[in-house]
Parts: C-alpha cells; sequence; structure tokens
C-alpha cells in the first residue's frame, strides 16, 4: 500500500504546485471560409456493385455518406459560428 500513498502525496503535490492565480483569455475567431465540397468521382452504381459485392459496397456507401455528413455539418457549424 505505500506505493499507492506515495503516489496520492505526488498528485496532490502536483495539483497544488499547478493552480493557477490568473486568468488569460485567449480570442478565439474562426475561419469562415467554408470547406470545400468533397469531389467523388463519378461511377457506375450497378458496375462497382457487381465488382465488390453487397456487403463491400454497402460499407463503401456508408463511407461516403459519413464524408458528405461531415462536410454538411462542418458547412453548418461554420454558418452557425459566422454569422
Amino acid at each position: 500500500m505505500k506505493p499507492i500513498n506515495a503516489l496520492l502525496a505526488a498528485a496532490l503535490l502536483a495539483l497544488s504546485v499547478a493552480s493557477c492565480t490568473t486568468v488569460e483569455y485567449v480570442p478565439v475567431n474562426p475561419q469562415c471560409t467554408p470547406p470545400p465540397q468533397p469531389a467523388l468521382p463519378v461511377l457506375d452504381k450497378g458496375e462497382l456493385w457487381d465488382a465488390l459485392g453487397d456487403d463491400r459496397y454497402r460499407e463503401l456507401e456508408r463511407y461516403i455518406n459519413g464524408i458528405w455528413a461531415f462536410s454538411d455539418e462542418q458547412g453548418a457549424l461554420l454558418g452557425e459560428l459566422c454569422e
């Protein structure tokens, strides 16, 4: 049990040494240019499905939809911050 007590003592000492007495405010200015829309190649979905199979095609489709969702979310967030 002695090593645990030593660790607790060291943690308490670190907390007391690391405490701050002043507050510093840092201005945050977002870059208001929306990210570019993802450029995805034009593919024939039937040929791609034939080449990949159903499971792999669905996995790729979820990945691409996730990219679009992330891009849309970032654009909406910037729209709210930069108004």
